[in-house]
């Protein structure tokens, strides 16, 4: 399993995992870094959406479809 995925999720580095048991969605992972990106950029939404290379709308649109408050 790739180290920084290991990290994300908070498993042991050491450790071999060899089944995707348990591990999130792609949805999933989409709704934290996006949720991440806004704390980190005090909720700047333009500067998420260059961060992304998506436009604005599609920003909006992410943010209504994970429910993030914006």
């Amino acid at each position: 399993m790739n180290t920084y995925l290991q990290r994300y999720l908070g498993l042991d580095e050491q450790r071999e995992y060899r089944q995707p048991a348990g591990l999130p969605t792609l949805r999933t992972l989409e709704r934290d870094y996006i949720r991440f990106l806004l704390d980190a950029t005090s909720k700047n939404r333009t500067e998420v959406a260059r961060i992304l290379s998506i436009s604005r709308s599609s920003l909006y649109h992410k943010l209504h479809k994970y429910s993030i408050a914006e």
